[in-house]
Order: structure tokens, then sequence, then C-alpha cells
């Protein structure tokens, strides 16, 4: 694997001087972050980084996928006729914990994944902010464009309110798939036939109405963090100093001489708007 991922940045480092890396918008080094892990980088000029997010990527897969092989080793181990009902607490720790380990590492491949096209967007801009920029890194991972346009106070809101929506989908999937199973399962369910069977169908659809319900404003919340790093990110370099204000004066064209009845001018009063660009 290793070897694979260092053969694919030589290669990507040999085709990359042969093209105008400077003519690429972000939408394209976006694209090619994605499609290559490290490419960004490359685009970027900043070639040490790209062995470093090779080698963690490669070196989180590796281990995710060895945790992953033990896993299944230790499920298929288990047989019930041979080692009985008391033994499978042993054998359930032991899945447990590779189950653990496997999701752990596969996580932090990803997390390397992400900080690698992250790491291109932003180097790429070069000091301007972008909006692009702020977008692809919110929908990457909701509050990170918040964090690109130094809204950090708006981050805990944006992850607070994913995290508990995705509480809210998972607590009525499981509670759909517990009334489906006893529906089911009735009047052998785990509640002994003691709920009837019209109210385990009304709980059960209940709670799948609910998940429906809340994974539609789990996917509104998610866009609406996309649209805000957006408006941010365009506003971002917006001069909205005092020295922008728009002033309502009284106005008066005229003298003391005005006034006079000889006199062939006229003053003239009313309201003057003064906008200060400056």
């Amino acid at each position: 694997m290793i070897a694979l991922l260092l053969f694919l940045f030589v290669a990507t480092g040999s085709f990359a001087n042969r093209i105008n890396l400077d003519s690429l918008s972000t939408r394209q080094v976006w694209l090619a972050a994605q499609l290559l892990p490290g490419s960004g980088q490359i685009i970027n000029k900043q070639y040490w980084k790209a062995p470093f997010f090779y080698a963690g990527m490669g070196s989180m897969l590796y281990l995710g996928l060895q945790a992953n092989d033990k896993y299944h080793k230790t499920r298929n181990q288990y047989d019930p006729l041979f080692y009985g009902a008391n033994e499978k607490p042993r054998f359930e720790e032991k899945w447990t914990n590779y189950r653990m380990q496997r999701n752990f590492f596969y996580a932090n491949a990803a997390l390397f994944y992400v900080a690698s096209v992250a790491d291109a967007l932003i180097v790429n801009s070069r000091g301007d902010h972008s909006p692009t920029t702020a977008t692809v890194l919110s929908t990457i991972v909701p509050g990170l464009g918040q964090v690109y346009n130094q809204k950090l106070w708006k981050v805990p809101i944006v992850m607070g309110g994913i995290a508990t929506l995705c509480y809210v989908v998972d607590f009525n999937q499981r509670g759909y798939k517990k009334f489906g199973n006893a529906y089911k399962q009735f009047p052998n369910d785990e509640y002994g036939g003691k709920r009837d069977k019209n109210e385990l169908l009304f709980l059960r659809d209940g709670y799948r109405r609910n998940r429906d319900f809340s994974i539609m404003i789990l996917a509104g919340f998610y866009i609406l963090n996309i649209i805000d790093a957006n408006v941010d990110a365009h506003f971002f370099d917006w001069d909205i100093s005092d020295n922008l204000a728009l002033k309502v004066e009284p106005m008066f064209d005229g003298n003391a001489f005005s006034f006079s009845s000889n006199s062939t001018f006229q003053p003239t009063v009313g309201l003057r708007l003064q906008c200060n660009l400056k």
C-alpha cells in the first residue's frame, strides 16, 4: 500500500512538472485533491507535505484492514455448539474491541484525507479569502468553513446541531427497528405479547416518521451550514467601518441677503444625503 502511494506521488509529480500549475482554478485544485490525495500539495509546490499525507492515510488504512480481519476471524471462530453460551461474552468482548479499533483507524484515515484536501485549498488561495474554499470546506466537514471565515463562535452551533440531529435520527432508527421486530415476532416478541399488535404497529410507524423528519431537518441544517460559510466568505473583506456611514443632514442654500425683497436669488431649504466612502 505504501509503495503504491509513493509511486502515485512520483508519477503525479512528474506529470505536474509538464503543465502550468498556476493556471488551475480553486475548483480544479479541489477536484484533483479529491481524486488523488496529495496532488493538491504538488500543485501548490509543497512537495514535502504529500508523503506525510500518503503515509498517514496508508498506515491508518493498513491498521484498519488488519483490525477488520481480526474482527471477522473472531466472529467466525465462535461456535455456540462447541463453546456454549458461557463463552460468548468473552468472544463478544474481543470482536467489540477489534471493531472499535477498525473504526478508529478508518476514521483517522478519513481525517488525513480531509486534511489533505483542506490544506490544498487554503494554501492555493494564496492569502486571498476564497468563497469557493469556504464552501468546499463546509461541504467536507460541517463547521470547517466557519473556521476558515474566522467565525469560531459558529462552530459549536454547527457541530452541536449536526451531532444532536444525528443522535435524534439514530434514536428513532433504533426505536423503529425495535418495534418493527416486535411486530414481526408477535406474540413471541420481547414484550411477551403484553403490547397489542396494533400498538406495536403504531409505535413502529411513529418512530419511522420521526426518523424521516429528522433526516430532512439534518439535511437542511447541513445545507444551511454550507450557505452560511459561502455568504460569510463573500462578505469577509467587506468594509463595514464607520467611514461608510450614510448621513442625512439639513440643507440651506442661500445667505442673509436672500431674504431681501430686492434679491433675485431665492433660498432653498431641504435635506441632504451624504455618503462617506473614505
